[in-house]
């Protein structure tokens, strides 16, 4: 059994909060966790705090380890780090796009793309997700 944590779940970040359920799933120490991924035991415990931003190559490593893709750890990382967005425009931040293809891929099983797919195969996609022209930008 892992020793208990000294970091409280209040105290993280959205990133933090799922690297504190990771261990606690897996059974496994933060020391454990920094082996596995190669990232300093010091680096991967500030990762977790408030404020914090972990690399793209930290987010990465541990990406790798935990199963999921560096995309989603970095969205967790930065949540909140992009200037409030007007209220009518939180249905449509970034963040929460992301996380949802994320969880959706994740329930359907699937995984994300080793290639970037083609603007042509994106466009297409959104047209089939109801996106239309914006006849605002024509005028």
């Amino acid at each position: 059994m892992p020793a208990r944590l000294q970091i409280k779940s209040e105290d993280c970040s959205p990133l933090g909060q799922l690297i504190l359920q990771y261990l606690e799933a897996q059974g496994i120490s933060m020391n454990r966790l920094a082996e596995l991924s190669g990232i300093p035991q010091p680096r991967l415990r500030g990762a977790c705090f408030k404020g914090t931003c972990p690399t793209p190559e930290t987010l990465r490593k541990l990406a790798r380890v935990m199963g999921k893709h560096h995309l989603e750890l970095y969205t967790l990382a930065y949540e909140g780090r992009v200037e409030t967005l007007p209220q009518d425009a939180n249905d449509v931040s970034l963040d929460i796009l992301m996380r949802e293809l994320f969880e959706t891929a994740r329930e359907m099983g699937l995984a994300a793309p080793k290639t970037r797919p083609s603007k042509a195969k994106i466009r297409k996609a959104l047209m089939e997700l109801g996106f239309q022209p914006n006849t605002e930008e024509c005028a």
